[in-house]
């Protein structure tokens, strides 16, 4: 695409042709929407395209697709802290916890190793999880009668009526999703979220498979539920987009 340095083009609305003539290939297309998408952000800046030289636009444009991406990061962090509270409030659990207690249940007899296996948390931290919902009457463990060196874990009555009640994982609604899409565009999500992660210097940071805020193996969800003098007043409850 060709811009002077003033960028002028004929008026749309004298021509009649906004809203009701599509562009007639693909290139037309694609400098339509650009030329539109400078006029929204023009608007916004309230001045006239003709006052603006194409690199004063797109220096615009490249602010307004900063926004765009730095509002949709947010957006998935609130998500997630989001729902980790409203699983305290109805459940009193942790993403974690609830994953594993959902594992014991699918599982059935089932070792600690297998447990960590299959949510893919390492074994210590499936110990600590446990530890904490054994005291909460939630789990229980037993030696294997034909191998005492394992260990099996069990869902106690009051466990298997938390899990029932409880709100779906949003990581299970993500997956659901994720696994819908077709191949390519499961790898251009993976490699735009890699991209972002190199971007913001955290591809080394460890990390396990749950979408989840805070440390995996606190010592109780309701630790994130208590609101502090900070956290009363949400700013971003007053600009939700």
């Amino acid at each position: 695409m060709q811009f002077d340095q003033n960028v002028n083009t004929p008026n749309t609305e004298e021509s009649g042709a906004e809203g009701r003539e599509a562009p007639s290939d693909g290139h037309s297309r694609i400098d339509h929407e650009y030329r539109r998408k400078f006029d929204n952000i023009a608007a916004a800046h309230k001045v006239g395209r003709g006052q603006m030289s194409r690199r004063e636009l797109e220096s615009l444009l490249l602010m307004d697709k900063i926004e765009e991406v730095l509002i949709t990061l947010r957006r998935l962090i609130r998500a997630t802290d989001l729902h980790s509270k409203q699983l305290v409030k109805t459940a009193g659990l942790t993403a974690p916890q609830l994953l594993l207690l959902q594992a014991i249940r699918e599982q059935g007899q089932v070792t600690i190793g297998a447990l960590a296996k299959e949510i893919s948390l390492s074994q210590a931290t499936v110990t600590t999880i446990l530890d904490r919902l054994e005291k909460r009457g939630l789990v229980y463990r037993e030696r294997s009668s034909e191998d005492k060196r394992k260990v099996h874990a069990y869902l106690t009555d009051k466990g298997a009526d938390i899990i029932r009640d409880a709100p779906t994982p949003l990581q299970e609604h993500f997956v659901k999703q994720f696994r819908d899409l077709r191949e390519w565009e499961q790898s251009m999500i993976i490699s735009s979220l890699q991209r972002v992660a190199l971007m913001m210097d955290a591809e080394h940071i460890d990390a396990s498979p749950v979408l989840d805020v805070g440390d995996l193996d606190r010592k109780d969800s309701r630790q994130i539920s208590g609101h502090s003098a900070d956290e009363k007043r949400d700013p971003d409850s007053d600009n939700q987009h």
